[in-house]
């Protein structure tokens, strides 16, 4: 038995000392409408099959390989307003030290071509631990858009990038499980782009990706799950938690900053979740404490801060047998409590409501909510890069997954979420499509195009694959 575990441990240092100096250097642009998505890369991501757990407690180790190779072509478009256009040459021209500016009003063209190739590796120690890992080989031979040598040979836009996706360890005792190392947290009953409790993870806007895993950054931490009956306690310690890193247009409004703070003890992060089932009923409630994914400004206005919050969810979910009712509520407290620092994010909450139903083998997700902003001052100069523009923000959003033809062959994603101001007028619009084919077992032709429209700012996205699963 000391054999087994030493082999267990061993592999689980092989895949963290790969991880060693990478997760947080993600320099392309991202898929910016991606959030609980798109396809069914998550099935890959856990492919523990129970009768792996059951297996005999005298069972010698087994270790599993799989992940998929695919070639890719992104290509998108960027049109800035002539009110963002301005503020960039604005910064730029009292500032030039510090602002720089995109390189055109309207840019396109392709920001990533060519391959990404995902390795996995999961290892059993029969019914008493499970060793998971899985990282990502980048291959692009273009530059990002934003880049002033965009227009270099491609010699020199040639690279070669890893990115960790999970590399943990499960160990199983009974009714409790330990869960240790870089892992990618859900916590909702929701899907589509509106999930506010599904908050554990820090997101990365930068990363362009069709995949599930993609648009999360792991925490690496010790998550603990107890069973209790018929629910279920979560606790999660994350002692440096990671933030949130932005799109490409966003980084001309923090001149000279790094994308994430340095380590510090004001950078953990612990959270918990209990969920429970009462009849019809489902009902998770959460609470999250630690670093503030999203950036507040520094004392001087120029560049990234990041502080703490504190963050109670409430998510529930009742079966009407044809349909099931959903509800999602988050409400997040800042440091600026009063809502008097201009540094310093208001405190705000966020519901969504709505249900999920199936007609004809499709499933459909339709639900309305608001973000509303505690305290708000609209005189406030800070407001836009805090990302807090207005008092209260509608929405209703939908997420559409069907599939026809013979064996489910094609599968469609449809996603979309439109938002209103106070007075009612539209000042965002989000569409996303995805359209999958089986070629055959194992190989797919995927084709994603995607549009938002945010305060007459247009991005226009394009996403084409190919991938072979083995």
């Amino acid at each position: 038995m000391k054999k087994k575990w030493i082999t267990l441990i061993a592999l689980l240092f092989l895949c963290l000392s790969v991880q060693t100096g990478w997760a947080d250097d993600l320099d392309s642009l991202s898929d910016d409408l991606t959030t609980e998505e798109l396809s069914d890369s998550s099935d890959d991501l856990n492919t523990d099959d129970q009768e792996e757990m059951d297996s005999d407690d005298e069972a010698g180790p087994e270790i599993k390989f799989g992940g998929y190779i695919k070639l890719l072509g992104y290509w998108n478009q960027e049109k800035y307003s002539d009110l963002l256009w301005g503020m960039y040459q604005g910064n730029a021209a009292m500032y030039s030290s510090l602002y720089t500016t995109p390189p055109a009003q309207d840019i396109s063209g392709f920001n990533n071509v060519g391959t990404r190739l995902q390795l996995k590796i999961e290892g059993y120690l029969g019914d008493q631990a499970r060793l998971f890992a899985a990282f990502n080989v980048n291959y692009n031979t273009v530059g990002s858009l934003h880049e002033p040598d965009a227009t270099a040979n491609d010699t020199e836009k040639q690279n070669a990038e890893l990115r960790m996706v999970e590399a943990f360890v499960e160990i199983y005792e009974g009714s409790r499980i330990w869960k240790i190392g870089p892992q990618l947290v859900t916590w909702s009953y929701l899907e589509g782009m509106e999930v506010p409790t599904d908050r554990l993870n820090a997101r990365d806007n930068s990363y362009k990706s069709t995949e599930y895993e993609d648009s999360k950054l792991p925490s690496t931490g010790v998550l603990l799950t107890q069973k209790i009956g018929g629910s279920q306690l979560e606790i999660m310690a994350i002692p440096v938690a990671k933030t949130n890193i932005g799109m490409e247009f966003q980084e001309y409004f923090y001149p000279g900053s790094e994308e994430n703070p340095d380590p510090k003890p004001n950078q953990t992060k612990w959270a918990t979740r209990f969920s429970s089932t009462v009849g019809k009923l489902d009902v998770a409630v959460s609470y999250v404490e630690g670093i503030d994914p999203n950036t507040d400004l520094n004392a001087t206005g120029n560049g990234r801060a990041y502080n703490r919050i504190q963050s109670p969810g409430l998510d529930l979910q009742y079966n009407l047998g044809s349909w099931l009712a959903k509800l999602s509520w988050v409400n997040t407290i800042t440091e600026d409590k009063d809502g008097d620092d201009p540094f310093v994010k208001n405190s705000w909450s966020k519901y969504v409501i709505g249900g999920e139903f199936t007609v004809g083998g499709s499933t459909i997700n339709i639900y309305a909510g608001q973000h509303a902003i505690k305290d708000f001052d609209a005189t406030a100069p800070t407001n836009f890069m805090l990302g807090q523009i207005r008092e209260r923000t509608d929405f209703i959003s939908g997420h559409v997954n069907a599939s026809f033809l013979t064996g489910d062959a094609l599968n469609l994603v449809l996603m979309a979420a439109n938002y209103w101001d106070e007075d009612g007028e539209s000042v965002q619009s989000i569409l996303r499509g995805t359209f999958k084919y089986k070629i055959a077992d194992g190989l797919e032709f995927l084709f994603s195009p995607s549009y938002m429209d945010m305060m007459d700012n247009q991005f226009t996205d394009i996403q084409t694959e190919v991938k072979y699963s083995f």
